[in-house]
Parts: C-alpha cells; sequence; structure tokens
C-alpha cells in the first residue's frame, strides 16, 4: 500500500496558485514563444510534482515518471528561450530593413523637398517674388533668400527685424501697410497692398505685398513682389494712351477694329467725336454704321469692304458721313487686313480722319491755282510787253543818241557827250535787265520735259559760244566729266553758261584764269543734304577757277534775285545770272551751292539726279 505525504503536496498548491494568477498576467505582458512554451511546461511539471507526492522510495516508478516528466518541464521553457531569441533576432532584422526603408524614404523626401526649396527659390527669382513670415507672438521675422535682394540687401545672414521691416518701405506708405497688416491679424484674414520701398541705395521700387494670417501657429505669412518693370510699362502704357487720345483730337484722326467672328465695330473715343456722337454713347456694328454714310456715298464703301473682304486686302475710301446735327463732314479711312493667330477669323484695324478742313484748303487752294494762272496769263502778257513795246522805246533811245554822238558830236561839248554816253550806258543796262527778267521768267515758266542730256556735250558748245572771251582772257578750261542726266538741255547750258561766264568775269589782274570742270556719280545717301533722296543716284558737276574769290559768308546770298557782290562801276551785270541757274537747278530736283576762299578762287556744285522721275 502506498503512503501519501502529504507535504509534498504543497510545491502543487503553490504551482496551481502560480499557473491560475501569476502566469495569465505574464503572458498579457510578454507575447513571445518563450510565454507560450512556459506554459507547456506547467503541465509536466504539475505531473511530475504528483508522481514525486505519489513515490515512496527511491527509483520506484512514480519517482522515475517524476524526474522524467520534469526534465521535460525544463526542456520546454529552454527550448522556449531559444525560440524566443531566435524570434527576437529575427524581429532586428525586420526592424533594421524597416528602418532602412524609412530611412532612404526620409532621404527621398529630404531630397524631394531640397529640389521644391530649389525649384521655389528659383521660381521666386524669375518672378521676382519672395516670401516673409512674422510670429506675433515673438515679434520675429523670417524673410526668403529673394526678399533680400528685392529689399536691397546683399548680406542674407542678419536676422530681420521689425524696425528694419518698416525702415524698407516708404514714409508715405507705412501707414497704409501697417493699416492692412493690423487688419489681417484683427480680423483674421487675408491683405494685399501695393506700395514703394527704399531700398538702403535710394532706389525706390514698386511692390505688391500679400498674405494672410495663419491662426494655428498665430502667423502672417505673406510675399511681396517687385513690380517695378510693370508699373513703369503701366504708366507709360496710360500715358502713350493719354499722348495717343490728345493727338487723336488734334488731329481729328480716329481708329477702329473690327473682327470677321464680332459683327460690334471698336471705336476710340475720337471717332465718337468725329462722328458727332459723345464716347460710348452708341452701339457701333456694321449694319448702323452705313446709316451714319452720307447717303450718295454708301455704295461706294460698301463695295470697297466688300471687295477688300472677298480678296482680304486692305482699303482706303473716302466719304462722307452725316452727324446727327445734319452737318456733313468729308472723312477719310484707312483699313489693314490682319489675319488672326488663332483659328480662321480676320480683323480689319481702320483709322479714319476728319478731312474736312483738307477738303475745304483744297478747294480754296484751287481757287488760288486758277488765280495764279490767271496771274499767269498776265504775268505771260507782261513779258511780251516787255520783250515788244518796252525794248522799243529802249532801241530807239540807244539808236538816237548813237546818232546824236555820231552827227552831232563835234558841236557837242564835253558835258553833253558825257551825259549822252550816261544815257547810252543806262539804256544798254536796261536792255539787259530786261533780257534777264525774261529769262528769269521762262526757267520758271516753261514746261518739264526732260530728255537724256550728255553733260561732255553740252559743256562743249558752251565753251565754243564762250570761246572768243576765253582766248582774249588767255584763260585755260580743263574738261574732265562724263555721263549724261535727265534733264532740259537749253535750260542746263544757261546754268553752265552762267556759272564759266563770271569764272571769266571776276578774274584776278593780271592772272590768266585756270578753269577745272569735273564730275562723279554718288548715291544720295552719302550726300550732306537733308532734301537728297538716299537711294537715288546724283551727278556732282564741279566748276573750280582761281579768280578773285567771295567771302564765304555770302555764299548763301549770291543765288538771290539781284544779289550783288560788287559796284556795277567794277563788274558789270544785273544780279539775276546765279537767281536763275539755283531756279533752273531747282525745276531739276537738284542742289547748286558755292564755296570760295576770297582772294583765291571759287568753286561751284551743282547736284543733278541722273533719273528726274525717280524723283519726281
Amino acid at each position: 500500500m502506498v503512503q501519501i505525504d502529504i507535504l509534498s503536496f504543497l510545491p502543487l498548491v503553490f504551482l496551481f496558485v502560480w499557473a491560475a494568477f501569476y502566469l495569465p498576467k505574464f503572458m498579457q505582458r510578454f507575447h513571445g514563444v518563450f510565454s507560450k512554451l512556459l506554459v507547456l511546461s506547467i503541465a509536466p511539471l504539475f505531473l511530475a510534482q504528483l508522481f514525486m507526492a505519489l513515490s515512496s522510495q527511491a527509483f520506484d516508478s512514480y519517482f522515475n515518471a517524476a524526474h522524467y516528466l520534469r526534465f521535460i518541464s525544463y526542456i520546454v521553457p529552454l527550448v522556449g528561450i531559444v525560440l524566443n531569441y531566435v524570434e527576437t533576432v529575427r524581429n532586428e532584422q525586420r526592424m533594421i530593413a524597416k528602418l532602412d526603408v524609412e530611412i532612404r524614404e526620409k532621404q527621398a523626401i529630404a531630397a524631394n523637398l531640397s529640389e521644391r526649396e530649389d525649384l521655389l527659390a528659383n521660381a521666386e527669382r524669375i518672378s521676382h517674388l519672395g516670401s516673409w513670415e512674422l510670429n506675433i507672438k515673438t515679434n520675429s521675422y523670417k524673410w526668403s533668400d529673394e526678399l533680400y535682394k528685392i529689399y536691397g540687401f546683399n548680406d542674407f545672414s542678419f536676422q530681420p527685424t521689425h524696425a528694419i521691416n518698416e525702415q524698407v518701405i516708404a514714409p508715405e506708405y507705412k501707414k497704409k501697410v501697417n493699416k492692412e497688416l493690423s487688419n489681417a491679424v484683427i480680423n483674421k484674414t487675408h491683405f494685399a497692398a501695393e506700395y514703394q520701398i527704399l531700398q538702403p541705395n535710394g532706389v525706390r521700387k514698386y511692390v505688391l505685398g500679400q498674405g494672410y494670417y495663419y491662426g494655428k501657429e498665430h502667423k502672417l505669412i505673406g510675399t511681396v513682389q517687385d513690380i517695378t518693370q510693370l508699373k513703369e510699362a503701366t504708366l507709360k502704357l496710360r500715358k502713350n494712351e493719354t499722348l495717343l487720345r490728345e493727338a487723336e483730337a488734334v488731329s481729328h484722326n480716329g481708329s477702329w477694329e473690327w473682327n470677321s467672328g464680332d459683327e460690334l465695330v471698336f471705336w476710340s473715343d475720337e471717332m465718337y467725336n468725329i462722328h458727332g456722337y459723345l464716347p460710348h454713347s452708341v452701339i457701333v456694328n456694321l449694319h448702323t454704321y452705313l446709316s451714319f454714310i452720307y447717303e450718295d456715298d454708301i455704295n461706294e464703301v460698301r463695295l470697297q469692304f466688300s471687295t477688300a473682304r472677298k480678296n482680304r486686302a486692305s482699303f482706303t475710301v473716302g466719304y462722307r458721313i452725316v452727324r446727327p446735327s445734319g452737318e456733313i463732314r468729308y472723312v477719310s479711312t484707312t483699313a489693314k487686313f490682319k489675319e488672326n493667330e488663332v483659328g480662321n477669323g480676320y480683323s480689319y484695324l481702320g483709322n479714319t480722319q476728319d478731312v474736312t478742313l483738307l477738303k475745304e484748303t483744297e478747294r480754296k487752294l484751287e481757287e488760288k491755282i486758277n488765280e495764279l494762272n490767271v496771274s499767269n496769263k498776265d504775268l505771260e502778257q507782261f513779258a511780251y510787253v516787255a520783250s515788244h513795246d518796252l525794248q522799243e522805246p529802249l532801241r530807239k533811245i540807244r539808236a538816237f543818241g548813237e546818232r546824236l554822238k555820231t552827227r552831232f558830236g563835234d558841236s557837242i561839248d564835253v558835258e553833253g557827250q558825257d551825259y549822252i554816253e550816261r544815257m547810252q550806258n543806262a539804256a544798254e543796262r536796261m536792255q539787259t535787265l530786261i533780257d534777264d527778267l525774261l529769262a528769269f521768267s521762262r526757267a520758271a515758266r516753261e514746261a518739264k520735259h526732260f530728255t537724256p542730256v550728255n553733260l561732255n556735250d553740252l559743256i562743249t558748245k558752251v565753251l565754243a559760244d564762250l570761246d572768243y572771251t576765253i582766248e582774249n582772257n588767255h584763260a585755260t578750261v580743263d574738261l574732265a566729266i562724263q555721263g549724261q542726266v535727265e534733264g532740259i538741255a537749253p535750260q542746263l547750258a544757261q546754268v553752265f553758261q552762267n556759272i564759266l561766264s563770271n569764272s571769266l568775269k571776276f578774274m584776278r589782274p593780271n592772272v590768266p584764269p585756270i578753269i577745272n570742270i569735273s564730275s562723279k556719280t554718288v548715291l544720295g545717301s552719302t550726300l550732306q543734304i537733308s532734301a537728297a533722296v538716299q537711294n537715288q543716284w546724283y551727278c556732282v558737276i564741279q566748276i573750280t577757277d582761281n579768280g578773285i574769290g567771295f567771302d564765304e559768308s555770302y555764299a548763301g546770298k549770291i543765288f538771290d534775285l539781284f544779289q550783288r557782290l560788287h559796284s556795277r562801276a567794277e563788274y558789270k551785270g544785273t544780279g539775276i545770272g546765279l537767281a536763275i541757274c539755283k531756279k533752273i537747278v531747282d525745276n531739276h530736283s537738284g542742289f547748286i551751292f558755292a564755296k570760295s576762299i576770297e582772294g583765291e578762287g571759287s568753286s561751284f556744285f551743282i547736284i543733278l539726279p541722273i533719273k528726274h522721275n525717280a524723283i519726281s
């Protein structure tokens, strides 16, 4: 019979209490494999203690079973410890891998954030837009790098303060900006203000400040954009618009635009004024505009516009309009065709000018022309009288004077003969003056029939006519001229004859005249003459002599009518010869001028266009 030791059951009681009350709490705190295997070790441990209590002697069946089960109860937690260690290592590896992934993600986020910051900095630099932040609690500012540049600071290291921010704002705008910021803080809303800043170097800039109040962090966050160029462009555009509006008003010139996709016509203010309406007082489209046109001109305007639209071309048309008051005005419209950049549409940009005064001036000009034609006929009649009726008494005065001198010279004393000589000289001067005036009149009135003129042949003939004077004065003429121009040969011959005659007349005493005649062909752009056509070819003829010359201060006056630099006692002449040259050269759309050194000689320059039709 087995003897039971009651004291051996006490460990079972403690084991039961451990398993029932403390082991669940242990498992709630630790969830590893060790905890689970520890639970499994309770059963063999419990049985081992039970068999040990039932054992009566060493190494009996209960004793052996108890030690075997106790061994198992030791092995199971040990396996749990090993498995828990393996699980812990695996968890650490998983944790390290997870941390590595998180680090990579954070690095990617940091790189992306850096790229975004660079992108933001570039965007701020391109748009001249700086950002700032004001902490209301600490009253501290933060500026972006671009804001330092906008405010004119090259040092980005210093910490901006409220005083520095106040200093940057132009004095006249401080009250406005502070009010906007205060309202944003009090009302917890956004703000926007346009104002000027004053950089440390004294330069003023226009900026646009915008921002909002961030309530959670009690901050004002905003941006400042440099709008100086935009503001200056806006002011310039506004000034140009004002100038254009005033220019249109002064010149009675209105502008308009019509788009093919819209029946409405946009008018400038002057367009309304031209048509007798207050600006923007009526709606204008193609149909209503026809009602503004004088009835007899409507079909012509409609035809011109329809043809232009069909051919997609520009057009110009003149017509009359009727104002609401019934007044009729003349206008001229020029329109330019323009294709739209998007789609197949097109538009017309036009300009309409009130030419009523011009029409009235043209009418008066025609009347003046008619009066001038009548006057010219009177002048022609006077020229006829001067050439016939006035010359006839002069011829008789000279003839009878010559008879007095020849037939009664012996019976007339010296004083009487002097009177007769003076009378003959005066009659001769009168005859020369009439002849020169008639020549000047012909130069102004002759019809302009231009033909090719060989300059070398022409001047050679002129020199042949002056052959006696050249020989008598022992003069030397060097002719080196080529080419031809379009002109009136007799008139050009008179120009060269007058100038060459002057060179032979105004010679220095005891110095044989030397005259050089040369020519060259040049473009108008090379001439220092503002009236010359830039792309027109000109022939420049230069006539240089070694005569007495003249004071160059008179170079512009010698071509005036009746202008003389010497008395009649010194040199004969009427002072009309060079005026005739000037008139003829003007008729040929050319230029004439002279250069001289008194006592050394003169140079005359005659500049004639090669092709006259290129100018006229």
